[in-house]
């Protein structure tokens, strides 16, 4: 394809924020629907050109009675102009057409293109045989607008499409994926490409609508850019920060001073990775305060990490007791930023130990794991915090700490993610797929790197170091140290995987990719923003 531009900053908008866009480009531009529109079928048109090719293929537009079938329309418009061969399949009652998509219907019909009209269950089955020998499908039955489970003739021509496994583009959002939260709402159109409008929607970028829309591409139509790029939309994409300068004459303070305080019998893991990893990041001096009688054992694995062995519990966990030397610690030592919770289990006291040190402790702080767990119990603790806090639970963490149950967080996640933020006063890293960062004012960023293999035991662990070292290396905006963690700890685990395969990438693996993964940040940051970002057409 020819080169396309890519933006260093790319916002992603939910549904209503599209929509007021809409409206305000016609009431304060003048750029009307129809431009849009025919903007957004030319866009579609485009992309079969470049990605494609227009000849010796038989297109089959798929189209619904909304504006997001009108696109389809002007893009069987263009194509049929161009000589392709193609027909047109109506999905839905065409006395329900809207106004812009009965313009273009009326227009397509003008052409003399090949229309046929799905209406029933019966009208669904014969669809399949209509279009087995359809090379492509350009397919707009539900946009943005989608409201509820795809049922009944649409379910039957959207099962009927991801059956023949033929080349499917979808318009704007693949049909069945809701526009705010990337749900599969009963069934979706398997996408090879998705070319959406004006900006990424939540759903365009949140699992598993991210894997529906295949190839994404963006379209700014002819929406002003300053509707685009406002400071009222507080959502983007996670694009690489450069790096601070790893400075000639500097020594192992200037790159940050760590202190993990982690571990219990048992978990031998959880405090390994949080120190290692931080060392392997960038981060200069590292320290695990662990229980004593585990410290043996991590050293052995490791030497370059330095051990503060605590007191224990009669299970093994990190007392009470050693509250106020470990706050003393940090200030003797100065240290630049805290870790804590990574494998220090479910004691009781050990809980206790987490709440208090974390409402007293005067660096930025990242709680992590079984430091959730503690906090869940008492938020006020963090919300009356002077000094940042980092805060990086997974889905079933996330939910123990605000009290809802994951179904009902998926339903909304932005939204749900930006107010807990906002009432915490604290940075929370919502690890998964497409991890999202929120900062305190509510302003969230997608994280776009990473794999499955990396659902496994210990990656948090690897995380809350590689966050930590970004501070360390100079990211002295606690926010920006957070996004780039994440980035970062994602680019290794991509980078392992290409070298290893997705199945057996390991905590160990990822730590051995950190400097590989800041290497490319340093040397060929455009790599990571071509690989990872959507392109602008």
């Amino acid at each position: 394809m020819t080169k396309v531009n890519i933006p260093l900053r790319l916002k992603v908008c939910s549904v209503e924020e599209m929509r007021r866009i809409d409206e305000e480009a016609f009431k304060k531009f003048g750029v009307s629907h129809d431009l849009l529109m025919e903007n957004a079928g030319t866009a579609i048109f485009s992309l079969i050109a470049n990605e494609i090719g227009l000849f010796d293929k038989r297109f089959c537009v798929v189209a619904g009675t909304g504006n997001n079938g009108g696109d389809a329309l002007v893009a069987a418009r263009r194509l049929y102009a161009a000589g392709c061969n193609v027909e047109v399949y109506i999905v839905g009652d065409p006395t329900k057409f809207t106004e812009l998509a009965r313009k273009n219907f009326e227009l397509v019909k003008s052409m003399g293109i090949p229309i046929r009209f799905i209406q029933s269950d019966e009208d669904a089955k014969n669809f399949y045989d209509y279009a087995k020998n359809c090379d492509v499908f350009i397919v707009g039955i539900f946009g943005i607008g989608l409201k509820g489970e795809v049922t009944g003739f649409r379910r039957s021509v959207i099962e009927a499409i991801n059956k023949l496994g033929k080349t499917v583009i979808s318009v704007d959002m693949p049909s069945g994926i809701g526009g705010d939260n990337g749900k599969v709402y009963g069934v979706a159109v398997k996408s090879d490409y998705t070319v959406t409008f004006g900006l990424p929607k939540y759903g365009n970028i949140l699992y598993p609508g991210y894997h529906y829309c295949g190839k994404l591409y963006v379209s700014r139509l002819s929406y002003p850019p300053q509707l685009l790029e406002s400071e009222d939309i507080k959502v983007e994409l996670n694009y690489p920060l450069p790096p601070p300068e790893r400075v000639r004459w500097g020594h192992k303070g200037t790159f940050g001073k760590f202190l993990a305080v982690a571990g219990a019998r048992y978990y031998y893991g959880a405090p390994y990775y949080v120190a290692y990893s931080f060392l392997k990041a960038g981060g200069g001096y590292s320290r695990l305060a662990a229980p004593k009688s585990i410290v043996p054992y991590i050293a052995a694995r490791n030497s370059e990490i330095v051990f503060i062995p605590l007191e224990e519990t009669s299970e093994g966990s990190i007392a009470k007791s050693n509250l106020d030397y470990l706050l003393k610690l940090v200030i003797d030592l100065d240290i630049d930023i805290v870790a804590v919770g990574p494998g220090a289990s479910l004691n009781p006291e050990t809980q206790e130990f987490i709440t208090d040190f974390v409402a007293v402790v005067e660096k930025p702080v990242i709680v992590d794991g079984d430091g959730i767990t503690a906090i869940a119990r008492n938020v006020d603790v963090v919300k009356k915090r002077r000094f940042p806090t980092i805060i990086t639970p997974h889905l079933g963490e996330f939910s123990r700490l605000i009290n809802l149950k994951p179904a009902e967080i998926l339903e909304d996640p932005i939204n749900i993610l930006r107010r807990t933020c906002i009432d915490l006063n604290s940075y929370i890293v919502l690890k998964g797929a497409h991890t999202l960062i929120c900062k305190p004012d509510g302003y969230i960023y997608i994280n776009m790197t990473g794999n499955p293999g990396m659902a496994k035991a210990g990656m948090g662990d690897v995380l809350t170091g590689t966050i930590a070292a970004m501070y360390g290396i100079g990211y002295r905006d606690i926010g920006d140290a957070a996004r780039m963690g994440v980035l970062i700890h994602g680019l290794a685990g991509d980078l392992a995987a290409e070298e290893l395969g997705e199945d057996g990438v390991t905590p160990d693996d990822v730590i051995e990719y950190l400097p590989k993964a800041l290497k490319v940040i340093r040397e060929n940051i455009s790599y990571v923003i071509e690989k990872y970002m959507p392109r602008i057409i």
